[in-house]
């Protein structure tokens, strides 16, 4: 029951970090719009789009990699004896 309980809350959390990523991706989208639709420079809308694209990309993966971390069973890292 207990083990059932924290999957459960684990992959209620994995979805709230999904979504709020694809979020902050909208989110990015949508600011663009708005500032070319506001006059601003293309070529600077479009280069602040990437670099903000880019930094969220990161963060997915390094989110994606943690999560990875933490969901792994623990395992002992067996050592050679450096006297065989």
């Amino acid at each position: 029951m207990k083990n059932n309980s924290q999957s459960d809350r684990q992959k209620f959390i994995h979805q709230a970090i999904a979504i709020a990523f694809i979020l902050q991706a909208v989110i990015i989208g949508v600011k663009g719009n708005l500032d070319i639709e506001s006059g601003k420079p293309a070529l600077d809308v479009i280069q602040g789009m990437l670099f903000h694209g880019i930094e969220l990309i990161v963060k997915a993966n390094r989110s994606r990699k943690s999560v990875e971390k933490i969901d792994r069973p623990y395992q002992r890292r067996i050592t050679p004896n450096s006297d065989d």
